[in-house]
């Protein structure tokens, strides 16, 4: 927890403004996202309804975690008001990878680590061909389930990713987009990206969350913003965003949503 508060104080103290950005690209990327924030504060009403059902939601379920960072015991039941409360996306990180999805091809969407669909509902929305999510939790992804029955192009995965993503990467000749928010930890965090690597091309857009959650978390947001086919990066503290087309000369921006 120290870490977390330390790592926003270096955040805060490093942050850039619209100003700073030098390439004309990501400065028109910056000022359409904030537009469109603005524009969709109060997020897609079908998607927050549900939201707002899970949060006074009084059911409970057992709960089976392949990721770091559980706060229940093995085989404790939780609410799932209180998992909507702590493991979902704000309506505005849900709005940031929607806004970021539509600025790719959106024919192939990934999204690692579904929880309770929200944010999988918000990219369905933009996704023109197929959107696969994968969830580890059997609960979790049959209350995801009930939420994402409006969404026909989604494609449920279940199971541990360790085993179930490279099935479905064997199926698929590119990726446009994928959103990484499952195992917070180093090596599966390098892992997943290094499957899905082969399968990236220049429009397409890597979104990795809690990138400063722990010290693994960030060393493995270092090592990957680093390697030779990132174009550019940009740090929105909650999550890293990586670009793969050439904009010019290689850019780490620190920005504020």
């Amino acid at each position: 927890m120290l870490f977390h508060f330390w790592e926003y104080f270096l955040y805060f103290l490093y942050k850039e403004d619209q100003h700073s950005i030098h390439s004309p690209y990501f400065f028109k990327l910056y000022q359409d996202l904030k537009a469109f924030l603005t524009n969709n504060k109060k997020g897609k009403k079908e998607i927050e309804l549900q939201r707002k059902k899970f949060l006074s939601s009084k059911e409970q379920i057992l709960r089976k975690d392949y990721g770091a960072g559980s706060r229940w015991s093995k085989g404790e039941k939780q609410k799932v008001a209180t998992i909507a409360k702590s493991a979902t996306s704000p309506i505005k990180s849900s709005l940031l990878f929607q806004f970021l999805c539509k600025l790719t091809p959106a024919n192939t969407v990934l999204d690692l680590g579904t929880s309770l669909g929200i944010n999988t509902a918000y990219l369905s929305s933009v996704t023109k061909g197929d959107l696969y999510t994968f969830e580890g939790d059997p609960a979790l992804a049959h209350l995801a389930g009930a939420n994402l029955n409006f969404c026909p192009n989604v494609n449920k995965v279940v199971g541990n990713i360790d085993n179930t993503l490279g099935k479905v990467l064997e199926g698929i000749e590119w990726v446009d987009f994928v959103l990484i928010d499952a195992n917070h930890r180093y090596q599966p965090t390098l892992d997943y990206f290094n499957a899905i690597a082969p399968k990236i091309h220049k429009e397409s857009i890597v979104v990795i969350g809690d990138i400063h959650w722990s010290k693994e978390m960030k060393q493995a947001w270092e090592e990957i913003k680093d390697m030779p086919s990132v174009s550019s990066t940009i740090d929105f503290f909650d999550c890293g965003v990586l670009f793969f087309n050439n904009y010019g000369n290689k850019e780490n921006y620190i920005l504020a949503l």
